[in-house]
């Protein structure tokens, strides 16, 4: 039991190295061996119940490097110790989408490696696609190079960039998590998952978040430039609005070192706030809606709320819908009292707007028409009410 006659990529000698002999004998009888992969599990379920025990009503967060069947009812997960490298970059999208897909939603890798020294634009690249992992988290072993992002310029930048983007989802991805409680669905998705299509079966290079939003990254030393796949449809730059039709076929996007390609999918409605430096002083920020048209001008989302702490919490399940210049905001199940407001609107695929009412009465807002989009602020729609928006 400790050098087993078969062969297995083990670079040590014995399968205990750094760990529980296999041949320890548990107290109910059971060999180690038997059980190795259950360990960690049980560890995780022992911590749990401690913290359940002692903070009856606040939700523990728990992560945990050993897990199995189930360990997602109990913990998060980081995929462990990675390599410092371009290859491992690349893989840790992969193995992202496995643990959802295991049932572990808040899931993430060592972002800019874990083993070796990693360099500046590797840093830079990890930072950007880690901003977008569930669970995101710089990580190394002791004794190597220090890889804040503040050690460079670029990295620190990009990285700004990146998570400010997370930020100002934070109220999208939590909705996702709440999908993921309820349906078991993953939030971090491969594009096969929301489009199943033999082509899109092994596209590894590419990330959605949810069912609307899409992460390009660059995974390739010294690459400025990025080819992404556009299932059909209307797809809008985070950050430009400029909106590319897709037509299953890859477009080659510029990814200057600071920038990631971000793109909402045509036909979503996502709820986003202003970006702070904590996720508590994001909460106490209002709601923008980005209404991201899809060819035939419709568009629906949604947005649960609750405490973000308590299991006794009161909740709130908001839909969202878009047609022919109308928005309509409706709650669908959740007593919860929602304090922030929609006070501005994002319209994309949208040609022009003078006024704005709110269930039939004109409001005095502002309107900002550019050429990508039509930005409506001033607005205080009441989240828990139906609402009927009209934009003309």
């Amino acid at each position: 039991m400790l050098v087993p006659p078969y062969a297995i990529n083990n670079h040590e000698l014995e399968l205990s190295d750094k760990t529980v002999e296999t041949t320890a004998i548990h107290a109910t009888g059971v060999t180690e061996y038997h059980v190795h992969n259950l360990y960690g599990h049980m560890e995780s379920r022992a911590t749990r119940d401690f913290l359940l025990a002692y903070r009856r009503n606040q939700r523990p967060f728990i992560l945990s490097r050993s897990t199995f069947a189930g360990s997602g009812a109990l913990v998060s997960h980081w995929t462990g110790d990675n390599m410092a490298s371009w290859a491992d970059l690349h893989v840790s999208i992969a193995s992202v989408f496995d643990f959802g897909i295991f049932g572990i939603p808040m899931v993430g890798a060592d972002i800019c490696g874990f083993y070796g020294n990693t360099t500046e634009e590797l840093c830079a690249r990890w930072m950007e696609l880690g901003a977008f992992y569930p669970f995101s988290r710089s990580h190394n072993a002791k004794g190597l190079a220090p890889q804040e992002p503040y050690r460079w310029a670029s990295v620190a930048k990009a990285t700004r960039r990146a998570l400010r983007v997370r930020y100002a989802l934070l109220a999208y991805m939590y909705s996702a998590y709440q999908d993921s409680v309820e349906h078991g669905w993953p939030v971090a998705r491969p594009l096969v998952f929301e489009f199943p299509s033999s082509q899109f079966a092994s596209n590894d290079k590419q990330m959605l978040i949810g069912s609307s939003i899409l992460v390009s990254p660059v995974l390739t030393q010294g690459a400025r430039s990025v080819d992404a796949v556009f299932p059909t449809g209307r797809w809008y730059d985070w950050y430009t609005h400029a909106h590319i039709n897709g037509h299953n076929a890859n477009v080659t996007l510029d990814a200057p070192l600071e920038h990631i390609n971000v793109h909402i999918r045509g036909g979503s409605i996502v709820p986003t706030q202003r970006p702070e430096m904590t996720t508590r002083q994001v909460r106490q920020n209002d709601y923008e809606l980005v209404v991201a048209t899809s060819a035939n001008g419709t568009a629906t989302g949604q947005l649960y709320v609750d405490d973000g702490e308590s299991f006794d919490t009161q909740h709130k399940w908001i839909d969202f819908s878009y047609d022919a210049r109308v928005l309509y905001v409706a709650p669908r199940s959740g007593t919860m009292h929602v304090e922030r407001a929609v006070t501005s609107l994002v319209l994309l695929g949208v040609v022009g707007a003078h006024t704005v009412s709110v269930n039939g009465v004109r409001v005095d807002c502002s309107t900002v028409v550019t050429p990508n989009s039509v930005v409506v602020t001033g607005l205080n729609i009441d989240l828990n009410t139906k609402s009927r928006i009209v934009v003309s």
